[in-house]
């Protein structure tokens, strides 16, 4: 189970992958309608894009389903097990410590 914070973090994370696809998505779909590419493969690859843009917004929505329906965990974790947190080595690592 997740905690509430990381639960919070992982929506977070969706949201800003999900915004900045779409901003991206839309700045290369006005591109091409401003005639920056001409002709059938234009068109073609606008609606390319479009159709992609739908496929993207399906997974993110899916996304943040999943992270909304993931079980809260009741008890606070011990902030050692947590595997998200940085890694800090132990003051008796390496043994007989580093060479100079």
């Amino acid at each position: 189970m997740a905690t509430q914070e990381q639960i919070e973090a992982a929506r977070r994370t969706i949201e800003q992958l999900r915004d900045q696809h779409a901003n991206d998505v839309h700045k290369l779909i006005g591109l091409l309608e401003s005639g920056a590419m001409k002709g059938k493969a234009a068109d073609k690859l606008i609606k390319d894009c479009q159709a992609w843009e739908a496929a993207y917004k399906s997974v993110f929505r899916r996304a943040l389903s999943l992270v909304e329906s993931t079980p809260v965990s009741p008890q606070a974790k011990d902030p050692a097990a947590d595997p998200f947190l940085p890694w800090h080595p132990r003051p008796d690592w390496p043994p007989g410590g580093f060479p100079r």
